[in-house]
């Protein structure tokens, strides 16, 4: 089984917001990050900027 970490993307840094993430969709203009053992975190006012499944690795950025 394969879980991705999520990156939240700032103008100034990065940081690792979910460590195993098992699911990620959008849900009204938010980011919704589920774990595997159901932990879902909302993150309004972001989008994808990249997934990349080889470094399992999902980097979002903050809008506008």
């Amino acid at each position: 089984m394969c879980l991705s970490k999520v990156y939240m993307k700032k103008k100034t840094d990065g940081s690792v917001v979910v460590e195993e993430a098992s699911r990620v969709t959008v849900n009204e203009g938010a980011i919704e990050v589920q774990t595997l053992f159901g932990e879902v975190k909302v993150l309004p006012g972001y989008f994808i900027r990249e997934v990349d499944l080889l470094k399992n690795s999902i980097v979002l950025e903050e809008r506008g």
